[in-house]
């Protein structure tokens, strides 16, 4: 039996996903495991997954090359090389597999050109609340992993999963950086001092967003004040289209020692942000529920004044409070704090509901896969 783990999305997405190929290898040495990435940052993450795995032989891994894509690509006939153009180049190899363990939904496109024999996998790579989870395409899929019972619940209400294809398992990520001995105990501090770190992480996309509203001024706001110390960590697609001179417009608004802004390192995937701030600043990223992974204060910033009261796809909102203006921001960070306990349990109860137990998530989410793949009951 072969699986071939295939990235062809961020390299965010090789943490979510990737720690599945060594349990797998740990527990059913008779399958053979392929990796397949499709850029160089990718296999850059995945060198971090490998280290915490030291028994797991990646000899069977490799970047797969795009010539004619790279070729456009570098010509400027093309942004970014179209992710169903590169499905169709790997096909043939795609065909050879008894199942592909992917952590995006584009590759759905190409079920009907597959095998028979294959089997599409998916593991997403978050657990927020938003209805995005609910996509029709999670149909195309022979087994789902799920991270929690809000998922489970929503998914299956939604049809998109089903009874015998899919298994609860836990944040895979989370799991990962235990493993990896990442907790908020043992990242390095993010700045020489001792102000509390609050963290902004806006979402990337622009109806959701509260970057193009309220970023710079938020940022203009830490810089006029020294009680907080202030980490600018957007998701990674807000920037990754932008050009280099908005970039760096952006960067210089940075501080020394008290306003650090990273758009581009792989400390925006490894929980560096989330693990080592103190108070959360966010929009709707499901990041907030890795920073929660130690429930700690929250406040969310609505900038588009959102009826989010009783929506589920706003359920993170009740975990903290929730401004609509800069000003806001910086008075409930000011009592963020002291205001925490009336937040701690539904913090605790919406973790749990979230991202499930994360210890063992990896181990469950191999096992489920092995289980489906061989026809096994669990």
């Amino acid at each position: 039996m072969k699986i071939i783990f295939l990235f062809l999305g961020e390299a965010h997405h090789v943490f979510h996903a990737l720690p599945l190929a060594p349990e797998i290898a740990r527990l059913s040495p008779d399958i053979d495991i392929e990796l397949l990435f499709t850029d160089a940052l990718q296999m850059e993450m995945a060198q971090r997954v490998f280290q915490a795995y030291p028994e797991f032989s990646s000899r069977n891994s490799r970047i797969i090359r795009f010539s004619l894509l790279d070729r456009l690509q570098r010509q400027g006939l093309v942004k970014k090389r179209p992710r169903l153009a590169m499905l169709l180049a790997m096909l043939p190899e795609l065909r050879t597999a008894d199942a592909i363990v992917v952590p995006e939904r584009t590759t759905t496109a190409i079920r009907h050109f597959l095998s028979k024999k294959t089997k599409l996998i998916f593991t997403p790579h978050g657990a927020g609340d938003r209805a995005i989870m609910l996509d029709p395409r999670d149909r195309h899929f022979d087994f789902v992993l799920v991270a929690g019972p809000k998922s489970e619940k929503r998914l299956i209400e939604a049809r998109t999963i089903r009874p015998g294809h899919y298994t609860v398992n836990g944040y895979i990520k989370a799991d990962l950086m235990q493993k990896m001995g990442r907790s908020s105990e043992k990242v390095a501090p993010l700045f020489d001092n001792d102000r509390p770190v609050v963290l902004y992480n806006p979402h990337f996309r622009a109806e959701l967003s509260s970057w193009p509203r309220f970023g710079r001024e938020l940022i203009a706001a830490f810089a006029v004040q020294d009680r907080f110390n202030l980490v600018v960590a957007p998701h990674f697609r807000l920037f990754s289209d932008t050009d280099e001179h908005t970039k760096q417009e952006v960067e210089s608004l940075a501080v020394p020692d008290k306003i650090l802004i990273d758009l581009r390192s792989d400390r925006l995937f490894d929980m560096s942000y989330t693990l080592g701030a103190d108070i959360y600043v966010g929009d709707v990223s499901s990041q907030v529920y890795e920073f929660l992974t130690v429930p700690r204060p929250c406040v969310f910033l609505d900038a588009h004044a959102t009826a989010w009261r009783s929506n589920p796809d706003y359920r993170f909102w009740t975990l903290g409070d929730v401004a609509t203006d800069v000003y806001g921001v910086m008075a409930a960070v000011q009592v963020a704090r002291e205001r925490h306990s009336l937040y701690l349990e539904p913090q605790v109860e919406a973790l749990a509901d979230s991202i499930g137990t994360p210890s063992g998530a990896v181990e469950r989410g191999a096992l489920g896969i092995i289980n489906f793949l061989k026809g096994v009951q669990a």
